[in-house]
Order: C-alpha cells, then sequence, then structure tokens
C-alpha cells in the first residue's frame, strides 16, 4: 500500500508525494559523483505562490495493474485533505526517472471478492511430498483429481466467512486464508470416496500439514477493483 504525505497544486494539477527520497542523490553517470537532490524543494519552488494543498493517502489500496514488485507498474491510489478524494495513476516512463502522479477524474470501485486455490503451488508441494510419504506416490492424475475436489469445496465458501491472514507481497489485491477445519474434513470426505484408505491417511496429512495461512493449502482471497471513470 502506497502510504505517505502529498502535496497537490490546485492551480496546476501537479502532485508531490513526500517521500525519505526526496533528498536522495542524482547521478549523471555510472563512475560521476552523486548529485546532491532536493525533490520537496525543487516542487515547492516551481509552485510558489500556488495554492499547495497537503493530502494524505486514504489506505484504499493502490490498484496494480501488473506486479507490485515491479517498478514500472501502473498503479492507482487515493488522497485526501479531509474534505476532498483524489483518485491518483502513479506510473513511470522509465526507470531512471521518478514516479509520476496525475489526477484521474473517477474513483476506485469494488466489484467482490473472490475465493481461489493455489494450484501450481499444491501440485509441486504433493510431488515433494509424496517422495518421503509413507504411501506410494500419486499420479498426476490423482493429483489433478485432488485440485479437482479441492476446488469443489472452495467453491461452496462464502468469501465473505474467510477470514483474511497474510497479505500478498506481489498482488495488493490478494490476501491468504487459513483453510478451517470444517472445509479440511469436507475435502477429506470427498477424497474418500477416490482414494484408498492408505492414501487417504497421507492426504490428511498433506492437507493437515500444509494448511496454515502462509502455506500451499491456504485460500487466496482475490478482491475485484476497478477504475470508474467519471461522467464527462
Amino acid at each position: 500500500m502506497d502510504k505517505g504525505r502529498y502535496i497537490w497544486c490546485r492551480k496546476c494539477g501537479a502532485i508531490h508525494h513526500v517521500t525519505d527520497f526526496d533528498r536522495y542523490p542524482g547521478y549523471a553517470g555510472a563512475d560521476d559523483e552523486a548529485l546532491p537532490a532536493n525533490d520537496w524543494r525543487d516542487f515547492m519552488a516551481r509552485h510558489a505562490g500556488h495554492r499547495l494543498e497537503p493530502m494524505t493517502a486514504t489506505g484504499n489500496d493502490p490498484f496494480p495493474s501488473g506486479s507490485v514488485g515491479d517498478p514500472m507498474t501502473v498503479a492507482y491510489l487515493e488522497v485526501s485533505n479531509g474534505a476532498e478524494t483524489l483518485l491518483l495513476r502513479r506510473s513511470r516512463k522509465s526507470i531512471d526517472v521518478p514516479l509520476d502522479y496525475e489526477i484521474i477524474k473517477g474513483a476506485l470501485v469494488e466489484n467482490g471478492v473472490s475465493l481461489e486455490i493455489q494450484e501450481q503451488a499444491i501440485r509441486k508441494e504433493m510431488k515433494l511430498h509424496f517422495r518421503w510419504s509413507p504411501a506410494a506416490p500419486l499420479s498426476d492424475e490423482q493429483i489433478s483429481r485432488f485440485v479437482s475436489l479441492f476446488r469443489q469445496i472452495v467453491s461452496g465458501i462464502d468469501p465473505a466467512d474467510a477470514q483474511d491472514g497474510l497479505r500478498s507481497d506481489r498482488d495488493e489485491d490478494v490476501s491468504y486464508c487459513r483453510l478451517d477445519a470444517a472445509s479440511i474434513e469436507n475435502l477429506i470426505e470427498s477424497c474418500s470416496s477416490c482414494f484408498p484408505p492408505a492414501e487417504l491417511a497421507s492426504l490428511r496429512r498433506f492437507i493437515e500439514t500444509h494448511s496454515a495461512a502462509d502455506d500451499v493449502m491456504a485460500l487466496l482471497k482475490r478482491r475485484a477493483v476497478a477504475v470508474q471513470q467519471a461522467a464527462q
């Protein structure tokens, strides 16, 4: 989440994000000496005499159009002065230039939440798990059957009942939810008609071992957020 203070020039519409990097030195070349900088002071000088408004992030998460860890990701966030709220589009033209903040006429609108399973992570972990499990390794077909049963169980869970746990460090709109005991039992019961007792016992150990909020059996709660453009 993009936290911090902002300055809004009401005359120009320019936005400056006040950060610890305001005084981060620049370099003309790879081997050149550091060039002193003060982005906040430069912004204030460019807009001297203009009406400037202090703004603060509302806490409404950005809506990344790419990976959060990608410095080139375009994101949206809200800032407010207590009376007015602005939607900002955060972007940059290249990695060598500072982030740019553009005021967008619109708002962030939530379109509900959904639950997903970590299919690829489950498949990978099951192949590792059953190398040392007392039961014989599961075939790809059996793993696919388990994944399908798990997806079916999750489809019947109300997202509102899934308690948010860890926030994803790759996607601001995703959090991990621990699989609850009732869902575990429902999944094991569903598996009982498809797997023999030895494999079922091993599957139970796998599910219970990997059901923590930071493990592969945790559910992904995805928030659907869209940018709603204001009517012209």
